[in-house]
């Protein structure tokens, strides 16, 4: 699985449910304003049933990697956690070394494994492309994490230069 597929999945994963809920407080407005829309009935359907298809998504995608991360040791959320889902308190990663080559290593090979997991329980790029892609929120977050890369890339060149 690509490699930006995968992290796009680790950065997504935290707002899962979220999103998941003002889509529903979307598909709640459209049909309540369904009576003073224009458009014709069906395509009114239509944006409704492409919301709701978008909501299966995200839960099939929750429960696929709550079911992936919980394989992971705690050591290894650890870093799941420090890189991508942000959710705990600086004070939870005290004495956790950030800036070794080890730190690096670490996380290029549990996203590698992470991929590898995800790819078996049928989520790949294929589904990604055709499922997760349709949803705005992931091509906003793609883009964003292309960028993140590029930026990691440019910095590491830099790195190796000066040494």
């Amino acid at each position: 699985m690509n490699v930006l597929h995968t992290k796009t999945f680790l950065y997504a994963y935290p707002h899962l449910l979220e999103i998941a809920e003002q889509i529903d407080r979307l598909v709640e407005k459209k049909a309540l304003s369904s009576l003073s829309n224009c458009l014709p009935a069906m395509t009114q359907y239509d944006e409704i049933i492409t919301m709701t298809f978008e909501k299966d998504v995200l839960f099939v995608l929750k429960k696929e990697c709550d079911k992936i991360l919980s394989k992971f040791a705690e050591e290894e959320l650890k870093y799941f956690e420090y890189k991508y889902f942000r959710r705990k308190p600086k004070s939870y990663f005290d004495g956790f070394e950030t800036q070794t080559r080890a730190y690096f290593r670490k996380q290029v090979s549990l996203a590698n494994k992470f991929s590898k997991r995800l790819e078996k329980a049928g989520i790949d790029d294929k589904f990604f492309t055709e499922k997760c892609l349709t949803i705005e929120f992931f091509r906003q977050l793609l883009k964003r994490t292309e960028e993140r890369e590029r930026i990691a890339y440019k910095n590491k060149v830099r790195a190796e230069k000066v040494l």
